[in-house]
């Protein structure tokens, strides 16, 4: 069988734009969105990436696409590009390559960042003293010049160090910056004074 084409309409023309009409009808396409999952975002600022194109992340989110598709068999490769506040965001599946379908595997997780809280004793001679944070306790050794609570503390959260029990034969007190709200670093300025 013979097919009849116009010469100024090659046979591989004719192929090509078969494909096209059989790829539309059939709800093909040559591009793919990327996204996935987001888990425990509170902080705001979070800024991700792809092949230079930026995406902001709401606080609250739980899933977030590219605007931007990628096309079938090119690579992708997601990254955080700003953290959000008072939280560290790590990603997860965020190299591959693009396929027939839309990638939503790409999955980050977050969470809150958390400091140290302690300082400093004077004048401890005494056994059994105890200081607390709230439910945090520390049982601080006879002698000691300095303390670190056992539990690291979430940014942006209000801590509060008191004596929870004397030592023996002596009387403490927090005598400085035993209360306050913990901001991107570890805290090392509580005073302990005992007499």
């Amino acid at each position: 069988m013979t097919l009849n084409t116009p010469s100024s309409f090659p046979l591989g023309r004719l192929a090509a734009l078969a494909l096209v009409t059989v790829l539309a009808s059939c709800g093909g396409f040559t591009a793919v969105s990327i996204g996935g999952t987001v888990t425990n975002l509170t902080g705001t600022g979070l800024t991700i990436a792809n092949a230079g194109k930026s995406l902001a992340i709401p606080a609250g989110a739980t899933s977030f696409t590219f605007p931007d598709q990628v096309e079938i068999r090119s690579p992708y490769s997601v990254s955080v590009v700003t953290q959000p506040a008072q939280q560290t965001c790590n990603i997860f599946n965020t190299d591959g390559i693009a396929g027939a379908a839309p990638v939503t595997i790409v999955n980050i997780q977050c969470s809150a960042n958390v400091y140290f809280l302690g300082g400093t004793i004077t004048g401890l001679k005494g056994a059994n003293l105890k200081l607390t944070n709230g439910s945090d306790q520390l049982l601080v050794a006879a002698g000691a010049t300095t303390f670190t609570m056992p539990l690291r503390v979430a940014d942006g959260s209000v801590y509060g160090v008191t004596v929870l029990a004397q030592p023996d034969g002596q009387s403490c007190a927090v005598t400085a910056n035993g209360t306050g709200t913990m901001q991107n670093a570890d805290r090392f300025n509580v005073q302990v004074t005992c007499q």
